[in-house]
């Protein structure tokens, strides 16, 4: 009768443990002994059953009558197997650097329980095989198999934290047209703008909504919000006169600002480059051949983003006439009388008379001006209607005309 196993054996070594003697057992009846061999059938016997390091081995174990020195035609098996039980391990699903936001997965090696270090520490809640880690540290992992308890090789995870995205305005996000601001996006190494443009700074001189990616030296980018940039439209003024642009004594005209797009805006009025002090409207008027020049006038937004625009000159000039001009009249013997002068310095004799043809009145003058004055004194003078001749220096008479003293 074969003899009756004393059962399998194995063994498990942990990390760094050394592996202790395994010997093979059966039992044989009364009479018998208990002789081991490597083979099933034949071969020779061993004395010793035993396993001492790694790995596995088949015993056969054969009852021998003390007798008659038969022995059993069948033999009992019994294996030995020593294991060793792994290292903890620990592996990365991906690159150990990452920028902030993102995440490494890591797994261990196979156990039976897990329990996940950062720095040292043990990280509440980590008891999977695997473990997402988000931020840098040092992480280990410690795994149990069945007695046997280790810890991995540390795995460095570095996190690299994203930059700011910030745009700062040099002023006023709402421009004039024609006007610009200039856009400046935060520290970096690299940036692409929403337009395209790869600099730190972008002028912008139309509408839109404006973002930068900011990229920093390891790599991470970051979004800015937008800021949006707003373009008024031009103003174009114009002016216009009525009823006259050419004026004598006795004319009077208005001056007009039209502004193109209409809107709500203020006026400053400028003769000759000086500002019309009071002129604050959209018309100038009461223009008389006094005020003759050159006219501009400045229009702003009264409501909104101060956008100007200056007009072009607009001249109001005079207007030959043959005609002259005598006032007040009547009056208390002092008046003024007005001829055109085509040129500068041009000499002229004034020549009043009374009402008899007696000569009471003459002068000579020189015109600077076109329509310069040309006073009167004639108060130590009695009453009456006087008759006024004006002459060239040729003597020639050029105008003549009427006065009431009174």
């Amino acid at each position: 009768t074969a003899p009756l196993t004393g059962g399998d054996q194995t063994q498990n070594v942990c990390p760094g443990g050394t592996p202790s003697t395994l010997t093979a057992t059966a039992t044989v009846p009364a009479g018998h002994t208990l002789v081991w061999y490597t083979l099933p059938t034949g071969g020779s016997a061993i004395a010793s059953p035993t396993q001492s390091s790694v790995g596995s081995v088949t015993y056969y174990a054969a009852a021998r009558n003390t007798s008659s020195g038969c022995e059993s035609a069948t033999r009992t098996a019994v294996v030995l197997t020593i294991s060793s039980v792994p290292a903890a391990s620990a592996s990365a699903g991906g690159a150990l650097s990452f920028c902030q936001g993102a995440n490494v997965i890591l797994t261990a090696g196979a156990g039976s329980a897990y329990i996940w270090n950062k720095d040292g520490v043990a990280i509440s809640g980590a008891g999977s095989q695997s473990y997402t880690a988000t931020a840098t540290g040092s992480y280990t992992v410690t795994v149990t198999t069945g007695t046997c308890t280790s810890t991995s090789s540390p795995i460095n995870v570095i996190v690299n934290a994203l930059p700011a995205a910030d745009v700062t305005a040099s002023g006023a996000t709402s421009i004039c047209s024609g006007g610009n601001v200039m856009l400046s996006a935060s520290a970096g190494s690299s940036w692409l703008w929403s337009n395209g443009a790869t600099t730190q700074s972008i002028t912008v001189t139309t509408p839109g909504n404006y973002s930068v990616t900011v990229t920093n030296a390891g790599g991470c980018t970051a979004v800015s919000s937008a800021t949006a940039v707003t373009v008024n439209p031009s103003l174009i003024a114009t002016i216009t006169a009525a009823p006259y642009r050419n004026l004598f004594p006795g004319l009077s005209t208005t001056l007009t600002a039209n502004v193109n797009p209409p809107g709500n805006y203020n006026y400053v009025w400028f003769k000759n480059g000086v500002a019309v002090p009071g002129a604050a409207s959209s018309t100038l008027s009461g223009i008389d051949y006094g005020d003759i020049g050159s006219y501009t006038v400045t229009v702003t937004n009264a409501t909104g983003m101060a956008c100007s625009n200056t007009s072009a000159a607009f001249a109001v000039s005079d207007s030959a006439t043959a005609k002259m001009f005598i006032y007040p009249s009547p009056n208390r013997g002092t008046f003024n009388v007005v001829y055109y002068a085509p040129a500068p310095d041009t000499k002229y004799t004034l020549s009043i008379y009374d009402s008899k043809g007696a000569r009471a009145y003459v002068r000579a003058y020189t015109l600077s001006s076109s329509y310069q004055q040309m006073n009167v004194d004639m108060q130590r003078n009695g009453k009456g209607v006087y008759r006024v001749a004006l002459s060239d220096k040729t003597g020639k008479a050029v105008a003549v005309g009427s006065v009431v003293i009174e």
